[in-house]
């Protein structure tokens, strides 16, 4: 194996739009209090724009239609305009679609691509599965709520959040960076 097999990038990361929206949510350049801010950011980010002064404009454009007259559009704005220019170079037709992220498994198959029980080991052993999270992972506590103080030191089932999910699908058959 080389470092290539896993990281497929070697300097520019491209940020799934979602993560790039809930990060600039984090910081209060884009104000949490705008009714649906994350899926009408996001939904705008991700339309196909023939160049970089298309996004700008239909990103502004598209965000003052949805929220008019409020002072808390243009810093919005400025951060998804950011979040464009470092993350979409439709010139090159470079996006995170083109260039996913796998690293992990969530939103791209990542190391699923090796580690799905069909790639059998040097030694002719099965490759670990993905369905088996504690290879990877040591769940502590998970939930919300009085839920986060159920530590369990020797790890826990993971539960899927807010909604049950078919066992067979894999994290990124629903997750997919944006919509």
């Amino acid at each position: 194996m080389d470092c290539i097999d896993c990281h497929n990038r070697p300097a520019h990361i491209y940020k799934k739009p979602n993560d790039a929206v809930d990060l600039a949510l984090a910081l209060g350049t884009i104000d949490r209090g705008l009714l649906s801010v994350r899926s009408n950011a996001t939904y705008l980010l991700t339309q196909p724009y023939a160049s970089v002064a298309e996004a700008m404009t239909a990103i502004a454009s598209g965000m003052e239609e949805r929220y008019p007259g409020d002072d808390r559009v243009k810093p919005a704005v400025a951060a998804l305009q950011q979040i464009y220019r470092e993350n979409f170079f439709p010139a090159m037709k470079a996006t995170w679609r083109e260039y996913p992220e796998h690293i992990g498994h969530k939103d791209w198959p990542g190391c699923v691509r090796c580690h799905d029980d069909n790639h059998p080991s040097a030694d002719g052993q099965k490759n670990i599965g993905f369905k088996d999270c504690h290879t990877c992972h040591e769940i502590l506590s998970q939930g919300a709520g009085p839920d986060l103080m159920n530590l369990t030191p020797g790890g826990q089932e993971f539960n899927h959040p807010l909604e049950p999910y078919d066992p067979e699908f894999k994290c990124h058959d629903c997750h997919t960076g944006g919509p």
